[in-house]
């Protein structure tokens, strides 16, 4: 395989890093900057153990991203999925192992938790606030991989906030949005709504029966969602009310015999409480509810029939946590989770269910009260009880250890061990799913599967250069125990016939078992400026995974892993016109298929470009951009000679869209 010359790196490198050094702008003091992801209890993000990677609303609108999806594109490290719907992976991870939560609660996803973060509308984002690494210890299960938090706007005291925004893309994409929002001293109303529609690209072909068909080359999708909250502020906090709903409708063609559409519908709502005993100790709590709808139809085109699968996942989740601060040098926390999760549908002969207690606690040691070397030890107990009388309840201790060590004020030193620790999915004991395919296969459940334990590593070293210039430097390393993956069980074609009768025709059968021993593990680098005009910046990450072999009796390597990656960034507001343009340039390195054959993907560059500008003091904002502004330029074709735009399905090319947003 052949990657490109060193000479495209140089380029990129040179560009971006030219434009950094020799900038000569003054930088503006800003605020400090608060999160809550790394500890679960705000803190100044200069002061957390944990590395906390902060994307911004302003940094959103840069990137012209109308989703969740959009905007970790171009997040170093994130690699995106679309299988068949948008998820994503960290540190060699799959998205069943990436915990994705909003305002700090874990949303509601589709069956073994990828959740689809396409249908997460980037309207309503105040930041997004992202964990590499091991997180079990505060967030348990299904956090091996990291965690990402999306922070919702919120309403603004004694003043009535609205704002609507109209795009249209060259590829018949609409997208719209709106918000209002109030808040007064004792309460605070907010509701925020968008509408994204793809018409998809659709061509007429002639299929093996002589019969003229429409297929889609372009997925056709429409999702709508809307989120609303309402707050009272009480003498020692607030209780906060919330709702979301979106729907989410896709369809794509398989082949000229067949296609699948999904619908997905997602409901949430709860109550969150913060309470203020003193400035020593604080309380904050919840309780949601959840329920994701997965339906799925079979397309034939050339009988014209539909057989349809629908499948039901809901989940009950309560936390409390307590934060005590007993003197400068210690912040403890504690808290306790509660969770019942049930899944239904044509796919189990019976609903299916299970729960769990936990119990975690960690804390922040300072020594001295000197900010200079900081420890963080953390421990967590899960106890599991799956609901089927065949299965054993599941105990678990995992343990974490993090610490940071300023030598110098531009120089931060991380170290961090984490036990990650995952239950097998509903899905990945009980599932049955057709997948359909031009290799149709039937995917099986294991309901004999163990859990997963892993040993993670992480280490990063982040050097201030100047007040403008920051450079990071970081690597990673996990063992894992009974990873969970796929097989193929039986090579023999069989039949399946649906809930309506329909007979399918499959080549093999897939099922979940468990890889003894796994290994993932690699490195990132990054550099950025940011000035008062000028922004940018660089990143390459690496990854390495492998499992353990005893046929072989050595490590082999785990597909569908991205190797290396490349990212960058710049933005330049231009004088006198006072006009924002930025560039994204994201590039993935071709992913391997299958170990045996040696296939290999193609690999994967995409540049994006937006301009905006403000009138009418600040009120109105009109923008326009450009995606896939290469029109599908790579490097490497596949191993079978697929193109970029063969393989990613990126038949729209090279698209332009159009917006304006209006604030009052």
């Amino acid at each position: 395989m052949r990657y490109p010359s060193a000479l495209v790196y140089a380029i990129i490198f040179s560009v971006v890093g030219s434009l950094s050094v020799f900038a000569q702008e003054e930088t503006k003091d800003e605020p400090a900057v608060i999160v809550v992801t790394g500890a679960k209890a705000a803190q100044d993000i200069e002061e957390t153990v944990e590395a906390v990677e902060v994307v911004t609303a302003e940094e959103i609108q840069e990137m012209g991203a109308k989703n969740v999806k959009e905007v970790m594109e171009n997040i170093p490290g994130v690699i995106i999925y679309n299988h068949p719907v948008s998820t994503l992976m960290m540190q060699g991870f799959a998205p069943e192992y990436v915990k994705i939560l909003v305002n700090g609660i874990e949303i509601a996803g589709d069956v073994g938790g990828a959740t689809p973060i396409a249908q997460l509308s980037a309207s309503e984002i105040e930041r997004i606030e992202i964990v590499r690494g091991a997180s079990s210890v505060l967030y348990g299960s299904d956090a091996m991989g990291g965690v990402i938090n999306i922070i919702t706007k919120k309403a603004e005291k004694e003043k009535i906030s609205a704002s609507v925004a109209q795009e249209i893309a060259s590829n018949l994409r609409y997208y719209g949005e709106g918000a209002v929002s109030y808040a007064h001293d004792l309460f605070a109303l907010s509701v925020m709504g968008s509408f994204d529609y793809d018409d998809g690209k659709s061509v007429d072909e002639e299929n093996n029966l002589g019969r003229e068909i429409s297929i889609y080359e372009v997925p056709y999708a429409c999702l709508g969602s809307v989120r609303g909250s309402a707050t009272w502020f009480h003498p020692g906090g607030e209780l906060e009310l919330y709702g979301a709903w979106s729907d989410s409708s896709r369809e794509s063609s398989t082949n000229l015999e067949g296609g699948v559409s999904y619908d997905d519908t997602k409901r949430e709502g709860g109550l969150r409480e913060r309470y203020t005993f003193s400035d020593f100790l604080s309380l904050e709590g919840f309780v949601s509810v959840k329920s994701y709808d997965h339906h799925v139809d079979q397309l034939n085109y050339t009988y014209d029939t539909t057989s349809e699968e629908k499948s039901l996942f809901d989940d009950i989740e309560s936390e409390v946590t307590v934060s005590w601060e007993p003197s400068i040098s210690h912040s403890l926390l504690v808290g306790v989770n509660g969770k019942r999760e049930s899944m239904d549908g044509d796919a189990f002969d019976e609903q299916k269910s299970t729960s769990q207690m936990s119990v975690f606690t960690q804390d922040t040691w300072n020594i001295g009260g000197a900010d200079r070397f900081r420890i963080v030890p953390g421990l967590r107990f899960d106890y599991s009880v799956p609901e089927d009388s065949g299965d054993d309840p599941i105990y678990k201790l995992t343990p974490k250890l993090s610490f940071r060590y300023d030598p110098s004020e531009t120089l931060v030193l991380r170290l961090a061990y984490g036990m990650g620790f995952k239950t097998p999915s509903l899905k990945q004991k009980y599932w049955r799913f057709f997948h359909p395919s031009p290799e149709n296969f039937m995917l099986l459940g294991n309901p004999d599967l163990k859990p997963e334990t892993s040993h993670g590593f992480n280490a990063s070293v982040e050097y201030a250069v100047n007040p403008k210039i920051s450079l990071t430097v970081g690597g990673y390393f996990n063992y894992v125990f009974d990873l969970i993956d796929t097989q193929i069980v039986d090579e023999n074609s069989g039949t399946y016939t649906d809930t309506d009768g329909t007979v399918h025709n499959y080549i093999y059968t897939r099922k979940y078992r468990n890889v003894g021993k796994a290994i993932t593990s690699g490195g990132d680098f990054s550099l950025r400026f940011s000035g008062s005009r000028l922004a940018s910046s660089l990143a390459y990450n690496f990854t390495v995974a492998k499992e353990y072999d005893e046929d072989s009796d050595e490590y082999i390597d785990l597909p569908s892993r991205v190797p290396h990656q490349i990212k960058g960034s710049i933005s330049y507001t231009i004088p006198h016109i006072e006009t924002k343009a930025s560039l994204q340039v994201n590039w993935n390195a071709p992913e391997l298929i299958d170990v045996d054959e040696d296939t290999y993907t193609p690999d994967y560059l995409m540049v994006n470009a937006h301009f905006s500008k403000l009138f009418w003091k600040d009120r109105l904002n009109l923008y326009c951009g450009l995606r896939n502004a290469l029109h599908n330029i790579h490097f490497i074709d596949s191993s079978d000679g697929e193109s970029q735009e063969d393989y990613f399905g990126l038949r729209d090319g090279l698209v332009f869209y159009l917006g304006s947003r209006f604030t009052m």
